[in-house]
């Protein structure tokens, strides 16, 4: 990897579409603090040899680059813009830069299934029993009391509803991809809590440097979605958001804590050497018992954590600002290890932050 004072952040990038100040928004908040730390972050979309072109925050504007970078956080688009998304991890392999978030990690989180196989393999984690096969929905709906519809390839809660006993259940529902149905599952309905329809908690994990150099998980407070109507508890639905230490005991936390832990050592162990597991979104829900049961993992998290920051800035600010720069600072400590162990970058590479003509 190159030893260079960028990493990059692959999102996509609307070169006709003016984008709003850094100061605007929350991301291009962290961009900032990131570079006065010393650490300019590079979003882009694109390679241009060993060089990743896109943008990097300067206060006031978005200054157009290609530069050089060390590591790459995917945020990208993986199913609606698939083509594009190959590309930019065929060009991480050719520049030699690893991704944090890559491609194993990708393509087991989306795949539901294949998560919940990679998962079970532990043993140490709750897991609600699935059913793949559309000829067992109906035998399984009976014997379960009723279940949940999901698209294998979902996210974002598309195509999630809850079925009872007797319904149909058709063999493709609603995906990330309009116009392109994903294979249907159905899942076993966790016995929500008393005078609930159904609590769930997204919890983010981030990947964060040691002071020896090592790395850890850090869990940042965990949210709680909870209605008493609707078991889909989607808060677009009108499911109320709310911090999960306000309305849980110690007790159920420590276990959902280490329900969260489990989950990320077992995923990490798709790490390549060109790769790493840089954060994860892990849906659990929570029992009749307040036992909390893995539901799903998303390698593209949207926190919530943002949700809380806009309701209670004082309280929840801090940790999402310091949320939004923990993966890059991690990739930048990363790439700088690397770069000690494997000496100065080959010639021929482009300087970083070059401005583009």
């Amino acid at each position: 990897m190159a030893s260079v004072r960028s990493i990059g952040v692959w999102i996509p990038i609307d070169p006709d579409r003016p984008m709003p100040p850094p100061e605007s928004r929350p991301m291009g908040r962290a961009a900032l603090a990131a570079r006065a730390e010393g650490l300019e972050v590079v979003f882009g979309d694109r390679w241009d040899g060993a060089c990743l072109v896109g943008v990097v925050a300067e206060p006031g504007r978005w200054r157009a680059t290609r530069a050089a970078v060390g590591a790459v956080q995917d945020r990208f688009p993986s199913q609606s813009r698939a083509p594009t998304w190959a590309q930019l991890h065929a060009g991480a392999r050719a520049a030699g830069v690893a991704v944090g978030n890559g491609r194993a990690h990708t393509l087991t989180c989306r795949d539901k299934l294949r998560c919940q196989a990679v998962l079970e393999a532990d043993g140490r984690l709750r897991l609600p029993p699935v059913e793949a096969d559309p000829a067992r929905f109906g035998e399984r709906l009976a014997a379960w009391g009723g279940g949940f519809v999901k698209p294998r390839f979902g996210a974002l809660g598309l195509g999630v509803r809850r079925v009872e006993p007797g319904m149909s259940v058709a063999a493709r529902c609603e995906g990330v991809v309009p116009g392109r149905p994903d294979p249907t599952f159905v899942q076993w309905p966790v016995p929500p809590p008393a005078g609930f329809a159904g609590r769930v908690l997204r919890v983010l994990a981030q990947r964060a440097v040691r002071p020896d150099g090592g790395t850890e998980w850090a869990q940042l407070p965990p949210v709680l979605r909870e209605s008493s109507t609707d078991p889909v508890v989607n808060a677009a639905r009108g499911a109320r958001v709310l911090p999960a230490e306000d309305a849980l005991s110690m007790v159920v936390l420590d276990d959902v804590r280490r329900a969260v832990a489990a989950t990320c050592q077992r995923l990490e162990t798709l790490d390549t050497s060109e790769a790493v597991a840089l954060e994860l979104g892990v849906d659990l829900a929570l029992d009749d018992t307040l036992r909390p049961w893995v539901l799903e993992v998303n390698s593209r998290p949207r926190g919530r954590l943002g949700v809380l920051s806009k309701v209670d800035p004082d309280r929840f600010g801090p940790a999402h600002a310091a949320a939004m720069l923990r993966p890059w600072r991690t990739l930048a400590a990363l790439s700088r290890s690397s770069a000690t162990r494997t000496g100065p970058p080959p010639p021929g590479r482009c300087p970083p932050s070059s401005p583009t003509r």
